[in-house]
């Protein structure tokens, strides 16, 4: 089905025909990348609490990561629910699950999040993007991979024209990402640090989808079309 009509009193839907952003699945070479669901709760607090800064110094907006297994299931599981009214079509916000993928593309488990977002989208045409890797995971490419898979859907198949993200200007694994795939330093932004305690300066990152340094593998890509219509093209509510 790529047209989202909802039955009425029709209990034999499927989740994702009622909420399509569940049915959004990317698949890269290694990796499977999807809309984190309560059922990935457990696994999410697993990698989260696990490990993520490999660095003296804090890479995020806030110190999140560096709470308790406790707090990190208070606080993180309510932002993942906060998210879920962001749905288009001008402001939508996606949490994907990144997972490793087994031989037989299956996911394995779950080892970061790649998170995609939109204001003013159907004039802007502009996604921007953060990410993180439990620290076991780090060093093998995935941040990489999972960014270029990410902005593969977005460009190819969900109308993105510009891609956009940001970076402490002392995390070089993450500016590195960004240069590699071909965004350009656009400027500077001066911020506070994840503690709120000193000044940091933010690299901002922009790039035109002509300029995507693609890598020499492509995506596979499932639930679009429905999404698509869901987010961007429907009016309809319920139908008979």
């Amino acid at each position: 089905m790529t047209e989202f009509r909802v039955n009425r009193d029709d209990p034999t839907h499927e989740l994702v025909d009622v909420w399509p952003p569940f049915g959004l699945r990317i698949e890269s070479p290694r990796l499977v990348l999807r809309q984190v669901r309560e059922t990935d709760f457990p696994a999410y607090v697993a990698a989260a609490s696990s490990g993520i800064m490999t660095t003296g110094r804090n890479s995020f907006a806030s110190p999140w990561d560096e709470n308790s297994p406790e707090d990190i299931a208070k606080n993180s599981l309510t932002w993942l629910w906060s998210k879920r009214p962001a749905i288009g079509p001008d402001s939508w916000y996606f949490m994907l699950a990144v997972f490793s993928r087994n031989d037989d593309g299956s996911e394995d488990r779950l080892i970061g999040m790649q998170d995609a977002w939109a204001e003013k989208y159907r004039v802007l045409r502009t996604v921007q993007s953060a990410s993180w890797l439990r620290a076991d995971a780090q060093g093998e490419g995935y941040g990489k991979e999972q960014r270029a898979a990410m902005l593969m859907w977005a460009f190819d198949h969900f109308g993105a024209e510009f891609a956009e993200s940001g970076a402490f200007d002392w995390n070089e694994p993450s500016k590195r990402v960004s240069e590699t795939l071909g965004y350009f330093q656009c400027g500077t932004h001066r911020v506070t640090d994840a503690h709120g305690k000193q000044p940091e300066w933010e690299i901002q990152y922009r790039m035109a989808k002509n300029d995507f340094l693609r890598p020499s593998w492509t995506v596979n890509v499932e639930g679009n079309e429905l999404l698509r219509d869901f987010m961007l093209l429907s009016s309809r509510h319920l139908t008979d």
